[in-house]
């Protein structure tokens, strides 16, 4: 049964954009290995395409807002009127087979992560910009879309906390949501790259320090200001015994958090390095990864981090967080406490220099791999396909098994 017609769509199909491009990617990939007819409907693509058929969607290019709906509008629109079996939203369409919205709930994310805000000021100025914003409504219209519809999809959840968000904002029945949490590339994630500890630091002047390193292509949302101070707090008060880097990965502007290394008295400690190549070796390199986020529905980089073996702080606002062991990892309640943050690393300094972090074992990793999400994706596509069937509902694979009778 997996020679069926798949189609899915998403502004830009590509593995540099970001978690949710990189994700598709992969997962049609693997899918056109498995057998599986892929259409995908995008704005714009790179060359990984392989056997996998690409229509291009066009939008108006502005306002930002009308950009997102004509394309939700034109990729819905063309995907319902193809010959699919199964259509895939991931938050760029109005209605689908199967729905799996990668930034989570739109709604929860709007109000969590205004909390990154801590003035007064900031925050009702950035409220009372969204709420006069197109693109916040747009958004939020698109993603509501599915939910509305005479006939709700199948629902995936990438996370436990993505379910708990949905069953709030759409009160979708708890058993009508699958969780399939995001998977890795196991063999690029993986404690093997330890190797790459001496060549990383190497690079930047790092030697035997305490290496923590911050991934993120959003600087505020993921808390590296509270980071930043709890660093400071850190060195001021000695609490550390032997020093420490801040190695920090991304495409975010760092002048304004250079500046504020520069006033807590830590511009030495800290290291922008920009966008890498090969984050795996990062990851290698350090001794913890810091993740302090205000949302994120599944972070994949702290789900790297965790496949090769790094020890990593986040918040209880990551879904990532539903997957880590906790005798290695730590899950605050509050990302803008930076005592509790203060106190977790201090708690990771003093559990590593005593040998008390629990090893990384290779069961655990493989249960992050991406082939486990694939095959239960893929799994969940056929049982919606089955469903379909019995109700009459697929045009092209009824077409075709009529016209092998008539032969």
């Amino acid at each position: 049964m997996r020679k069926f017609r798949f189609a899915t769509a998403i502004r830009n199909f590509s593995r540099q954009k970001g978690g949710a491009e990189r994700y598709l990617v992969d997962l049609c990939h693997w899918m056109v290995r498995e057998g599986v007819e892929v259409h995908v409907y995008a704005e714009d693509w790179d060359g990984v395409t392989g056997d996998i058929h690409l229509h291009r969607i066009r939008t108006f290019s502005f306002p930002r807002g009308l950009r997102l709906l004509s394309f939700a509008r034109r990729a819905t629109r063309e995907i319902e009127t193809g010959p699919y079996d199964i259509s895939l939203g991931v938050g760029n369409t109005l209605r689908a087979d199967v729905l799996q919205p990668h930034g989570g709930v739109h709604w929860a994310w709007f109000w969590r992560s205004l909390r990154a805000h801590t003035s007064w000021f900031r925050w009702n100025l950035k409220l009372l910009g969204r709420a006069l914003s197109l693109k916040q409504w747009v958004s939020g219209y698109i993603e509501d879309a599915p939910y509305r519809a005479k006939s709700c999809p199948r629902v995936i959840a990438i996370s436990d906390m993505v379910r708990q968000d949905i069953i709030r904002w759409y009160r979708i029945p708890p058993d009508e949501i699958a969780v399939v949490y995001n998977g890795v590339n196991v063999d690029r994630f993986h404690p093997r790259n330890s190797r790459y500890r001496g060549e990383v630091r190497r690079r930047h002047g790092i030697g035997e320090e305490n290496l923590f390193l911050f991934v993120s292509n959003n600087f505020r949302m993921k808390g590296l200001g509270f980071l930043m101070r709890a660093l400071a707090d850190l060195k001021e008060k000695k609490a550390m015994e032997r020093s420490f880097r801040l190695l920090i990965l991304g495409r975010d502007r760092p002048r304004p958090y250079l500046r504020l290394a520069r006033g807590l008295g830590i511009p030495e400690e800290v290291i922008f390095a920009g966008m890498v190549e090969e984050p795996e070796k990062y990851y290698g390199a350090a001794d913890l990864l810091l993740h302090p986020t205000f949302y994120d529905a599944c972070s994949l980089t702290v789900l790297e981090a965790a496949a090769t073996g790094l020890p990593v702080i986040t918040t209880v606002f990551n879904g990532a967080s539903g997957v880590l062991d906790p005798g290695r990892n730590w899950v605050l309640s509050d990302p803008g406490d930076v005592g509790q943050l203060r106190a977790a690393i201090l708690d990771f300094v003093r559990k590593k220099e005593e040998g008390l972090l629990v090893p990384p074992t290779e069961e655990r990793v493989d249960d992050l791999s991406e082939e486990k999400n694939f095959d239960r994706m893929l799994a969940i596509f056929e049982e919606t396909l089955q469903s379909k069937l019995r109700r009459g509902q697929s045009a092209s694979i009824l077409r075709r098994n009529t016209a092998t009778e008539d032969r």
